[in-house]
C-alpha cells in the first residue's frame, strides 16, 4: 500500500510514503489523481471512491472541510473497502495530529511539507499491524469485518456531522459520548487492552481498526462491535425518528455499499444482520 495525503486545490503532495514500488514520479502522479477526482465531482457531483488503473486499485478518501485527499494505492487483489477503512484510520490520524479544526489548519499550514514528515512513522506503525496478520486465514477475514464496520461507522458518523440539524447532531453526539464513557470504564474491558482500543472522539470520528486480532478473542470482539453500532444506529433513530433517519442512510450510500459487497458479506455472515440493522424499525 502505498499513501498519498495531497492538498485539493493545489494539487500538493503534503506526505507521500511508499511499501511498494510503482516507479513512479510521486508528484506527477498525486497532480493526475488529484485532476481525475475534481473533473469526476465537477462532471458527476461527487469524487470518486475507487478505480483501477495500472494493474492497480486506487482508494480515495476525501476532507472537503479542510480541502484534504487522502489517496491509497494497492495491489489489484486487495479489497477496495479494507483500503478505504485503513485509509480512513491514517486520515482521522492525521486531522487529530495536525488540523484540529479548518482555523488552525488555515494559521499551520504554511506550504512547508516537512513539518509532516514524522507523520511517516504513524502510518508505517499502522502498516506493519495490519500486515502481520494478512497471511491467517481466519484473521484476514476478521480484518475484512474490521474494514466493514469501519466504513460503516464512518458513515454513520458522517450522516449526524453532515446532515442533522445542530440541536439533534449535539444531542447525539453527547449520548455517543457518554456511551463510549462508560463502555472504557468497564472492568472486562480493562482488562483486554485490544478492547480498550475501540475509540471515540467528535475530530476523529469512531476507530476500530487499529485492533490486533491475534491478541483478542475475536468473536467477543466481534459482539462488541457489533453492539456499539446496534446502540448508534437506535440513537439516531431515537434522535430524529425512524423515517429520517432511513432517508439519511439512503442518501449516504449505506444501502448502496451493502448491495456493492453483499457476495462477501454473505461469506462472512453479515448481510442479514446489516438489512435487519438499517431497514427494521
Amino acid at each position: 500500500m502505498n499513501v498519498w495525503i495531497i492538498a485539493a486545490s493545489s494539487g500538493t503532495t503534503l506526505l507521500y510514503k511508499a511499501f511498494i514500488n510503482l516507479h513512479i514520479d510521486e508528484d506527477l502522479v498525486a497532480g493526475l489523481l488529484t485532476a481525475l477526482n475534481s473533473l469526476a465531482a465537477f462532471e458527476f457531483k461527487q469524487g470518486i471512491e475507487a478505480i483501477l488503473m495500472s494493474g492497480y486499485i486506487w482508494v480515495y478518501v476525501e476532507d472537503r472541510e479542510v480541502d484534504l485527499l487522502f489517496i491509497a494505492a494497492a495491489n489489484k487483489n486487495e479489497k477496495a473497502e479494507m483500503l478505504r477503512a485503513r485509509l480512513n484510520i491514517i486520515r482521522q490520524a492525521f486531522i487529530q495530529e495536525y488540523v484540529k479544526d479548518k482555523d488552525h489548519w488555515e494559521k499551520i499550514w504554511t506550504g512547508n511539507i516537512t513539518m509532516f514528515k514524522p507523520f511517516k512513522d504513524i502510518i508505517d506503525e499502522y502498516y506493519q499491524n495490519w500486515l502481520a496478520a494478512e497471511s491467517v486465514t481466519t484473521i484476514a477475514e476478521f480484518y475484512d469485518i474490521l474494514g466493514i464496520f469501519q466504513q460503516l461507522l464512518f458513515d454513520l458518523l458522517a450522516i449526524v456531522q453532515n446532515q442533522i440539524n445542530e440541536l439533534s447532531r449535539e444531542n447525539i453526539l453527547a449520548k455517543i459520548e457518554l456511551m463510549f464513557e462508560n463502555y472504557v470504564a468497564n472492568e472486562y474491558v480493562k482488562n483486554n487492552p485490544e478492547l480498550s482500543k475501540i475509540s471515540f472522539s467528535r475530530e476523529a470520528g469512531i476507530n476500530i481498526i487499529t485492533i490486533n486480532p491475534n491478541n483478542c478473542d475475536m468473536l467477543v470482539l466481534e459482539k462488541q462491535i457489533i453492539n456499539l453500532m446496534r446502540r448508534i444506529v437506535k440513537t439516531i433513530r431515537e434522535e430524529v425518528g425512524f423515517q429520517e433517519s432511513l432517508n439519511y442512510f439512503v442518501q449516504e450510500g449505506l444501502f448502496d455499499y451493502i448491495l456493492n459487497n453483499i457476495s462477501l458479506l454473505n461469506q462472512l455472515n453479515l448481510d442479514t444482520f446489516l438489512l435487519k440493522l438499517f431497514l427494521q424499525e
